[in-house]
């Protein structure tokens, strides 16, 4: 082994064998995903790391205290386009060099988010987990009632920011004969398909289904809330895959009990790293009624998607540390 430095390494790579043989061959590292935050602060006190390729999806804050816990850090590398889970601003100050994927090459390569945001629409209007579950207590058609839906075809798609993930959406509920309309500040779509909105507002009173697809900073802190909610047609179907605190949650769920929103699908919340997130508003209104499907921020989590993720974290690393 050939090491030219020392690494902790909290996100999984028990699946990606050779990948995990590269990263030996180059550094000492400390593989140790699954580690609650006590072991983790342990790990970065008791050894002197200069990089730390942190799990995307962490419980709990990569923050000042911790930081600080090991001044030897040089690099933190997250394999994601998101990075609501480091205090960005602090590790700057410390002069600590920061990487996510967001602005890197790899991500145009990588379609698990968008696949996943397409299946989390297609279950919100076809109702598929509650029918699953239906099934599980021995019933068969006898409540089909409860799991009526819309056909894709021909319903008006919304999508807020077409990046990436938008643009990827787009594609797909097009061959399936959505209407797309979508509102995107900073970019001028050219897909000849695709209607751009000048303002939320067009965009609210003119879909079926709306899709939240951008990226966490202060300008999309609660963008979607009471008043947004206020101007969507009555029976909407609100997806979001992005951050849980674009969404002013609390109105969410009043509009979800007033049948303002006919069925939400979400993949995040906020308060993620929460040690109680069993009890988050969302979760137990999720346990009680059938409008309502929340997964634990999986969108990422393919074998593919992982292992371009977490290579592109690993060689800004070793890039870095080599340099």
């Amino acid at each position: 082994m050939v090491s030219t430095g020392n690494i902790l390494v909290s996100a999984p790579f028990g699946f990606l064998p050779d990948l995990k043989n590269a990263m030996e061959m180059q550094f000492e590292c400390n593989f140790s995903y699954g580690a609650d935050v006590s072991q983790v602060k342990n790990l970065l006190k008791q050894n002197e790391f200069d990089g730390w390729l942190v799990s995307p999806c962490p419980t709990y804050m990569i923050d000042q205290f911790m930081v600080d816990l090991c001044p030897s850090l040089k690099i933190i590398a997250t394999p994601s386009t998101g990075s609501n889970h480091m205090d960005v601003n602090y590790l700057k100050e410390k002069d600590i060099k920061v990487f996510s994927l967001r602005g890197n090459e790899v991500i145009n390569k990588i379609y698990a988010s968008s696949e996943f945001t397409f299946n989390l629409m297609i279950s919100t209007v076809r109702n598929t987990p509650f029918a699953s579950q239906a099934i599980k207590k021995g019933n068969w058609r006898n409540v089909e009632s409860q799991f009526r839906g819309r056909e894709l075809n021909g319903l008006n798609l919304g999508i807020i920011g077409h990046g990436r993930i938008g643009t990827n959406l787009s594609r797909y509920s097009l061959a399936f004969g959505m209407n797309v309309i979508a509102y995107d500040p900073h970019i001028i779509i050219k897909e000849k398909n695709i209607k751009q909105m000048d303002s939320l507002d067009e965009l609210f009173k003119n879909t079926d289904v709306i899709v939240v697809c951008v990226h966490l900073n202060e300008t999309t802190y609660r963008m979607i809330n009471s008043k947004s909610f206020d101007k969507m047609k009555d029976g909407v179907i609100f997806i979001n895959t992005s951050r849980g605190d674009v969404i002013d949650e609390e109105s969410l769920l009043e509009n979800l009990e007033n049948g303002k929103i006919r069925a939400a699908g979400l993949d995040v919340i906020s308060g993620e790293f929460s040690a109680d997130i069993s009890n988050h508003p969302l979760i137990r209104y999720a346990r009680q009624n059938n409008n309502l499907i929340i997964t634990p921020h999986i969108a990422g989590l393919t074998y593919e998607s992982e292992e371009k993720a977490q290579k592109a974290a690993f060689d800004a690393i070793k890039d870095y540390l080599t340099k």
